[in-house]
């Protein structure tokens, strides 16, 4: 069966052969890009991954629901980090460049941490103009959070709340410490929400598990 991956390794092969690896390297990473954007945001099934750079495939994913009709006026995205490392490292300047222009497009954006952060991940915090469209705010450890903080340290659910009622999900199997890669990842569609009870009570528990750290958690302080 031919397909794009197929015709791409093909080419690809034959312009190694020809001796320019460069060329070959730089089109399989431009087809890669484009493939993600393809991907349905909204589409009818579950997509998994076994394992995956987290942020790499989560950004195509949210920016492909305001594609398939969903507004980001109004809108919400909930995130769920540890120590918010990723925004200063791997590939932090992307992460950083997607969220800038969501919260132009009206997106409000709540980044909630779990841990301290380092001093090099507060600057960057900083240059991203922090306001109403993105909020960033630190858990407050007390007796409260104890159970969530410990439930949720090595997976860090995303949640995206759609203005007209279509909700998402990025749901991580786990997401070890200083680690770009998250293992047995689910992202839940808003038609498969819509659609699956037992989807939707999976996304209200996570919802309630967010709610409960931004009840108990402080502004970061960025000075």
């Amino acid at each position: 069966m031919v397909t794009a991956d197929n015709v791409v390794w093909w080419v690809a092969s034959i312009i190694v052969g020809a001796g320019s690896v460069p060329a070959a390297l730089a089109i399989i990473l431009i087809m890669d890009r484009i493939k993600k954007a393809l991907r349905p945001s909204n589409g009818s099934h579950i997509i998994h991954f076994v394992s995956t750079p987290a942020a790499t495939e989560l950004m195509p994913l949210i920016s492909g629901l305001e594609r398939s009709g969903i507004p980001f006026k109004g809108s919400e995205l909930w995130i769920l980090g540890g120590d918010g490392l990723y925004i200063a490292n791997g590939n932090g300047k992307q992460w950083r460049r997607r969220l800038r222009k969501w919260k132009k497009k009206g997106l409000v954006i709540k980044y909630l941490l779990l841990e301290e952060v380092e001093d090099g991940v507060r600057a960057e915090l900083r240059n991203l103009n922090l306001g109403p469209n993105l909020e960033v705010r630190q858990l407050v450890h007390n007796a409260k959070t104890q159970e969530v903080a410990r439930k949720l340290q090595t997976l860090h659910p995303t949640l995206f709340f759609g203005t007209d009622g279509s909700n998402a999900a990025w749901i991580e199997g786990l997401h070890r410490r200083n680690s770009i890669y998250a293992y047995n990842v689910d992202y839940v569609p808003p038609r498969v929400i819509h659609s699956s009870l037992e989807q939707r009570r999976r996304f209200e528990s996570y919802e309630k598990d967010l709610r409960l750290i931004y009840e108990n958690s402080t502004p970061l302080a960025l000075a």
